[in-house]
């Protein structure tokens, strides 16, 4: 019933996976929890055969309702950061304890208390920040992994503190040993090798060996303890509800990806833009923190055009016009989706207002938003876009303000992940309207929409005078 209720989460899930998101560390979590399970299934059974239905009926009710919130609710209010947060994953977990607690009871649930909480680790965020501390690159996947796995060793082998230290201690030591064999022997491997091969390694090692010391000299049996009957007789009472609600779960909708961008072979990434014509360029930054977002060999370049002449159709004044542009090249195109635009600036003091398309030509549409900060009474129009060649991707984020002086300031990139955070729980407790421009204002529409096309156009003839 899990299965069907998220049939669109799983679906979704498969799909960021096989585009190389860092997301796929998610299959690992059941995995490892299973195996978690087996060492606690060993155990002899400690709780009473007593379960008291009402206590179960509405501790599981109300874990039902926390999920069809979750997933009904908070889902869509996080669309632009999906990828990033997962927030279906949380509902997902929510609904299978708490169908668990309905059909098997609460007693049960609690005996496996620690392997409920270690599923919670497939919440993307935490292992995202861990990937960022790390260095962004496939060997820092692997590692903040390996976390996974020590505390699945732990849970596993842990009879007392002591065992559970050793477990974590030498999941960590075995899976690093083979994480760096990995990168030496098979550097070209696919980022979800490095996420589930050195883990799930670490925890049938270490969880074997421990094992196999524990019962020296004794049979070897996995399960030597009678195998206890199901003490709840009333399983088949809570599969209605169960059932309801996975239905009402099954009709949500993860929010849409986005189509694939548009595909130029022939483009060049990595390097600074080539100005358009009657632009030039009068300053070039290179923001080297992207690396640890968006992967091994990101570049985050930022650079300020400035007009050569002006025009009254920008300026009452006829004042050349300045512009910026940052532009992002990955070789892991997914993590343009997990981290959007946003993710760069610190926006958590200011206003955005729902995208506009634009049509800049050659198949390209770019999203138009004006983004209101009321602390420096300003407001800037961003025009954005992104496209691919044969293995990689760039997205180009051009701005404009409406202070038209030289000096005017311009939201610069931070690798804002704390700001982030801070606007999410903004969003969390007062909505997207607390971050929403309801009556945007796109002064520079037209200005942006033709120096992108004419910057557009700059880099197609650049390739072709390179070829």
């Amino acid at each position: 019933m899990t299965v069907f209720a998220f049939h669109a989460t799983l679906r979704s899930l498969v799909d960021s996976t096989r585009a190389g998101s860092l997301n796929g560390f998610v299959w690992l979590t059941p995995v490892a929890a299973v195996l978690a399970a087996f060492g606690v299934a060993r155990r002899e059974r400690v709780e009473l055969p007593i379960h008291d239905r009402q206590t179960d009926v509405i501790i599981g009710t109300l874990g039902m309702t926390v999920a069809l919130m979750v997933q009904g609710v908070l889902l869509s209010r996080y669309a632009q950061t999906f990828h990033l947060l997962r927030i279906d994953l949380i509902a997902m977990w929510l609904f299978l304890v708490s169908s668990s607690v309905l059909l098997f009871g609460l007693r049960p649930v609690i005996r496996f208390r620690w392997v409920w909480a270690m599923m919670l680790m497939s919440f993307p965020l935490a292992y995202h920040l861990s990937v960022i501390a790390f260095g962004g690159n496939q060997v820092a996947a692997g590692l903040a992994s390996l976390v996974i796995a020590a505390a699945a060793t732990a849970v596993s082998v842990g009879r007392n503190p002591g065992r559970a230290l050793t477990g974590a201690v030498g999941a960590m030591a075995v899976g690093l040993i083979v994480l760096l064999g990995m990168n030496r022997l098979t550097p070209g491997a696919p980022l979800l090798a490095f996420q589930m091969i050195p883990a799930l390694t670490a925890i049938v090692v270490v969880g074997s060996v421990l094992f196999l010391q524990a019962r020296r000299g004794m049979s070897k049996r996995v399960l030597q303890r009678r195998i206890e009957p199901i003490a709840n007789a009333q399983v088949l009472a809570g599969v209605p509800l169960v059932l309801a609600v996975a239905v009402l779960l099954s009709l949500v909708r993860v929010p849409v990806v986005e189509s694939p961008p548009v595909l130029i072979k022939e483009l060049t990434f990595g390097r600074p833009l080539a100005p358009p014509v009657g632009w030039h360029q009068t300053e070039q930054t290179e923001f080297t923190w992207a690396k640890r977002i968006y992967g091994h060999n990101a570049t985050l370049i930022r650079q300020r055009f400035v007009a050569d002449s002006g025009d009254l159709r920008w300026d009452k004044r006829a004042a050349p016009r300045t512009v910026v542009v940052d532009t992002t090249s990955t070789w892991r195109p997914f993590s343009l989706r997990v981290y959007p635009a946003e993710v760069l600036y610190d926006k958590s003091d200011s206003r955005i207002s729902t995208p506009r398309p634009v049509d800049l030509g050659h198949g390209i549409t770019g999203s138009l938003v004006t983004v209101v900060d009321d602390g420096l009474l300003l407001t800037w129009n961003f025009l954005s876009w992104t496209w691919r060649n044969a293995d990689s991707a760039q997205r180009i984020m051009v701005a404009a303000v409406d202070n038209h002086e030289p000096d005017a300031p311009f939201p610069a990139p931070v690798g804002g992940l704390v700001a982030t955070l801070r606007t999410l729980i903004i969003v969390l407790f007062r909505g997207n309207t607390a971050t929403w421009d309801q009556d945007p204002t796109f002064k520079d529409e037209d200005l942006l929409t033709v120096f992108s096309r004419a910057l557009i156009e700059a880099q197609l003839r650049h390739e072709e005078r390179g070829s």
